[in-house]
């Protein structure tokens, strides 16, 4: 895996476009976050405030073959977009990103930006990223606003290097149409701002509409310096929900225009000085949720004939079934009842990960246990039938994460 280099603060100087939104979000945070701290100490958001000895110690430089700085590397972890508590991806998806078809170094052909990014591979994490670089925003290319409701799910790096500046991120959602021709902060928008994140005394976690109107600072943020932060974001209609690694963190029922569905974006606002280190994001799913994944299984089921789920999920090597997975499920309960003259057949599928044989016996216990779960809530079991193919019935490649992802699956058809 080739690793990034840290961007230099000359290669910063050259971005041609400054957020000044970046500026007026920073300046508020500074105003309205640790009262007791003058203006003038906390420079735009105090972002380079002394560490006191209560912070994490600063990772070990890490460096290539030739002396040059790379990403400190973490333990990678899960991404997979799941249903839990209230909230359930969109099923009909608009953008699945994983960069996989951008050249390393390139900025990706789908998205835009008012600054500068590349794609990056980063040490100790799966697939690429997207590297944004200070003063710049960037959102995907998607043509047309947002549907009322809708999801957004992403995963944030959020990297460290020994004493290294670490970047105020902000995402959301924004009434500009094309960033390269109206300035954000001069429009409606949602924001989410991210800053600190390495520092005990000093992270934040706030969130705004234009100006800052709330913090999460109870969130655990610094638990998450050199990982993965998930977020999920869940839009209906004027309602806005965030949730980090599972956590609900903002629920405001009447926050949204119409026109903040006009863009999703991301970006490393403006400080000063200016970060050492880039916001890397990856894994993008963004999705309708006019019709959701429950509701569409049962549909689809009962219409084609046939429904194929990656919502059901499953502990490692186990037919164990998470939680999260149960209101898919209770969803197919729901509607085998209300047509109780169907009969399904249920086919578990893995990746192609570990022994044929180990795949096969794992596919058919996993679709075995969907169906006692439907014979546990009430539906006769001789109208149920279970088996497993393993991995030998592909729906995509086996080389990379995200189609790895697509070949877990559950499928029903009607006999």
């Amino acid at each position: 895996m080739i690793a990034v280099d840290a961007q230099t603060l000359g290669d910063r100087a050259k971005a041609t476009t400054v957020q000044r939104v970046g500026d007026r979000m920073d300046q508020t945070i500074g105003s309205g976050v640790d009262s007791g701290a003058s203006k003038a100490g906390r420079v735009i958001g105090g972002l380079f405030k002394k560490k006191k000895k209560g912070d994490p110690a600063p990772a070990a430089p890490v460096t290539d073959a030739t002396g040059a700085p790379v990403l400190t590397p973490a333990v990678a972890q899960p991404t997979v977009t799941e249903a839990y508590g209230d909230f359930v991806p969109g099923a009909a998806v608009l953008l699945d990103e994983h960069f996989d078809k951008d050249a390393l170094g390139d900025f990706p052909a789908a998205w835009n930006t008012n600054g500068s990014g590349k794609v990056v591979n980063v040490t100790g994490q799966t697939g690429k990223w997207l590297d944004i670089a200070v003063n710049s925003l960037v959102n995907p290319v998607l043509n047309k606003p947002l549907p009322e409701n809708s999801t957004i799910s992403f995963d944030l790096f959020l990297q460290t290097q020994g004493d290294q500046l670490t970047p105020t991120i902000q995402f959301g959602l924004t009434a500009v149409s094309d960033i390269l021709k109206d300035d954000i902060a001069y429009k409606d928008k949602f924001f989410v701002g991210i800053g600190r994140y390495a520092e005990n005394d000093g992270h934040s976690l706030e969130y705004g509409l234009r100006d800052v109107v709330g913090n999460k600072n109870d969130f655990p943020l610094v638990s998450f310096a050199g990982k993965v932060l998930h977020i999920d974001m869940a839009i209906n209609k004027t309602r806005i929900r965030v949730y980090a690694n599972q956590t609900k963190l903002i629920d405001l029922p009447r926050a949204l225009t119409p026109g903040m569905r006009n863009n999703f974006y991301v970006s490393s606002v403006t400080m000063v000085p200016a970060p050492q280190l880039d916001v890397l994001v990856g894994n993008i799913r963004i999705a309708s949720a006019e019709t959701d994944a429950r509701s569409l299984l049962v549909k689809q089921l009962m219409e084609d004939g046939k429904a194929v789920t990656n919502d059901i999920l499953f502990d490692v090597n186990s037919d164990v079934i998470k939680a999260a997975s149960f209101p898919v499920i209770d969803a197919l309960v729901d509607g085998l009842k209300a047509n109780a003259g169907v009969r399904v057949q249920i086919t578990g599928h893995t990746d192609s990960d570990g022994a044929a044989a180990h795949n096969l016996d794992l596919s058919q216990r996993r679709a075995a246990a969907v169906k006692n779960y439907l014979v546990a809530h009430g539906i006769d079991g001789t109208r149920l039938q279970s088996d497993g193919k393993g991995a030998t019935v592909p729906v995509a490649s086996n080389d990379t994460p995200d189609g790895k992802a697509k070949n877990r699956r559950v499928e029903f058809v009607k006999l």
